[in-house]
């Protein structure tokens, strides 16, 4: 098994929410992990909860952030490529995105999925 993959099988295992969209992605991909395009999943389910449930999203968002921070490059490019990146730009994002950690919000804001403050 593959780093990308200990990934997504551990965040299933800390976010067992997201069990019906692994074995929805599982069964549209004939069995194959693709976990980028999963992320996509996640960060649309993550987007889905940020107003009803904040925090649980902000509880998901901390395990990525410290996942991020002790990650080796495949880890944090995929957390980043794959799910960061794939959240929903401000406004439309506002809410998700105000979750965000440190360290993910720095890529939110490299993404561009954010407002900056230059004229």
């Amino acid at each position: 098994m593959s780093t990308e993959s200990d990934f997504i099988h551990a965040l299933v295992d800390v976010v067992p929410e997201l069990r019906p969209q692994l074995q929805q992605h599982l069964s549209d991909e004939e069995g194959e992990l693709l976990p980028y395009v999963f992320l996509g999943d996640v960060a649309a389910w993550l987007h889905e909860q940020s107003q009803p449930d904040p925090q649980r999203v902000s509880e998901v968002f901390a395990w990525l952030e410290e996942r991020f921070d002790g990650g080796d490059f495949d880890t944090r490019n995929l957390i980043d490529v794959g799910l960061v990146e794939m959240l929903p730009a401000h406004p439309d994002g506002a809410t998700v995105l105000s979750l965000l950690g440190p360290q993910l919000r720095a890529r939110a804001e490299v993404a561009g999925l954010l407002p900056t403050d230059e004229p």
